[in-house]
């Protein structure tokens, strides 16, 4: 063989399983399903090569030689393979055996912060093997095939697991497209991002603060927050792996803001949440998001973001700041935050 085709095989795949993870997790809008779909086509497509490279694992890992000359990053590459196959494993079995917790977190998390982790592996693992980039070897005709191969066998297993899941009537075939198992109950589970403690709210003495890059900045006190209606069904969909449809009322953010009247060069909104908490959208997500303080005809409860926190039926759950204290309008955009939260 006239380079370690698999391993850039291997490479490519897991960084695009990254990439259409990455986008799966912020995402909750159906626009975005082809990349969940993909990401389980990618899946399976690192399952395939697996096996087809498993003669090659298997004798390196028997190789005395290698571990002689070598043993310190053969210790590193089992271990990244131990990691692959673990992350897939957990993946899969979240996909078509239902839900599972463990230590309080579910197979989803595990599985996604896992991924996470093996980044560093992975780049070393790439750098280790950096010669098996060059042009000429990436514009074999037989690696294109091979490549092929795999992508095809990827979509044959995904559309076979999928089939085989809705016959059998097992509980994958039940999850949202993003993986989340419907929660249906009159109620649905109170969850917070990384470090944010229920806070008690006094209804009272809250107010709302509108300002920023704005005309005219204003307060909002409960009472007159409380006039609002505005209804919208949206689903919430927690990375934690659930989602629940409800429907939701409260005042558009797209009337605060132009009560507020936003100036020439407004780009983005920061939502800051009583605990410190914040998310910003663009101008254009504020259109659809509204800030609600009832579910389901009822006033929120403390966990639930009491007195007002945001729906926006395009964003995953952890956009969906809870018990909301201001809204500030940025002359800068939304891309002035990290990715995901960091606290």
């Amino acid at each position: 063989m006239r380079f370690p085709w698999a391993n850039v095989g291997l490479i490519v795949l897991v960084v695009a399983e990254l990439v259409t993870g990455y986008l799966g997790l912020t995402h909750s809008n159906p626009e975005w399903i082809a990349a969940m779909h993909l990401h389980r086509i990618f899946g399976f497509a690192i399952l395939a090569l697996f096996v087809w490279k498993s003669r090659n694992i298997l004798g390196s890992l028997k190789s005395g030689y290698n571990w002689r000359v070598a043993g310190r990053e053969m210790v590193w590459s089992l271990i990244l393979l131990v990691g692959l196959l673990t992350v897939l494993g957990l993946g899969l079995a979240w996909s078509h055996f239902g839900r599972y917790y463990w230590l309080g977190f579910s197979g989803t998390t595990i599985h996604m912060n896992l991924a996470w982790m093996l980044i560093p592996l992975l780049l070393w693992h790439s750098l280790r093997h950096r010669i098996s980039f060059q042009r000429r070897y990436l514009a074999d005709r037989r690696n294109l095939l091979r490549a092929a191969g795999l992508g095809l066998a990827g979509l044959l297993l995904w559309r076979t697991a999928e089939l085989a899941g809705i016959l059998s009537g097992g509980p994958g075939a039940q999850r949202r497209y993003s993986g989340s198992y419907l929660e249906d109950g009159p109620d649905f589970p109170v969850t917070m991002w990384l470090n944010d403690k229920v806070p008690h709210v006094d209804a009272e003495g809250w107010r709302l603060t509108v300002d920023g890059h704005v005309e005219q900045p204003f307060e909002l006190d409960f009472a007159e927050f409380q006039q609002w209606r505005h209804g919208v069904t949206a689903t919430l969909d927690c990375t934690g792996g659930w989602h629940t449809t409800r429907q939701w009322e409260g005042v558009p953010v797209s009337e605060l803001l132009a009560r507020a009247v936003p100036k020439p060069g407004a780009a983005s909104i920061t939502i800051r949440s009583r605990t410190g908490y914040f998310r910003r959208y663009s101008l254009g997500e504020s259109e659809r998001a509204v800030l609600a303080g009832w579910v389901d005809g009822a006033p929120l409860s403390a966990g639930h973001g009491f007195p007002a926190r945001m729906v926006e039926p395009h964003k995953r759950g952890y956009d969906w700041v809870k018990w909301v204290d201001s809204i500030t309008v940025n002359d800068t955009g939304k891309w002035w935050q990290p990715p995901l939260p960091l606290t």
